[in-house]
């Protein structure tokens, strides 16, 4: 299932960027350490966690995302089947999450996404927990397009082999950080 970020506007291209004045900052934080405002984030691992069996990764299918309901529209589902992360798309994308404004994000590959700063983080984050098949938990905050952003992310990996990673959930949690800004 595909939803549009904005099924009313078309998809055009991205819009156009400044580069030079994009920035972004992330921090990695334990899996065991939640921060208090990302409960949902928590509860999402936990989750994800009582899917694996026998030490595998859970499937697409064995993820109901009607158990995550505080996260829907805070989702993506990034098909992660390609060999190069750049090939990744987006299947599903957050309608909640506004990124670039009104660009739709449907069937989207990573390595177009229009600022460099940002998509070389999506490259490095989403390929780590492809190839590793390790959840990650960040802490990010962004001015893309003279536009600031902050949030928290959690990257789940699922494989239909219970091995090899094909599809990643990203739960986001739109917040701000007292100690962590741009």
């Amino acid at each position: 299932m595909v939803i549009s970020l904005h099924p009313s506007v078309p998809n055009t291209g991205p819009p156009q960027v400044d580069d030079e004045a994009d920035v972004v900052k992330r921090r990695r934080l334990p899996l065991n350490e939640f921060a208090p405002g990302d409960q949902h984030l928590a509860d999402a691992y936990a989750y994800w966690v009582t899917k694996r069996r026998d030490g595998l990764l859970p499937s697409r299918k064995d993820i109901d995302v009607l158990n995550l309901r505080p996260l829907i529209g805070w989702m993506h589902i990034v098909d992660t089947s390609a060999p190069d992360a750049a090939d990744y798309r987006y299947r599903l994308f957050g309608t909640a999450i506004r990124l670039e404004r009104l660009w739709d994000f449907r069937n989207f590959r990573i390595g177009d996404y229009p600022s460099k700063v940002y998509r070389q983080m999506l490259l490095e984050d989403y390929g780590a927990v492809a190839f590793s098949g390790v959840p990650s938990y960040h802490h990010v905050v962004a001015m893309l397009g003279y536009i600031r952003y902050s949030y928290s992310r959690l990257i789940l990996p699922m494989a239909e082999d219970g091995r090899r990673v094909d599809t990643l959930l990203v739960c986001i949690n739109k917040r701000t950080f007292d100690d962590f800004t741009l």
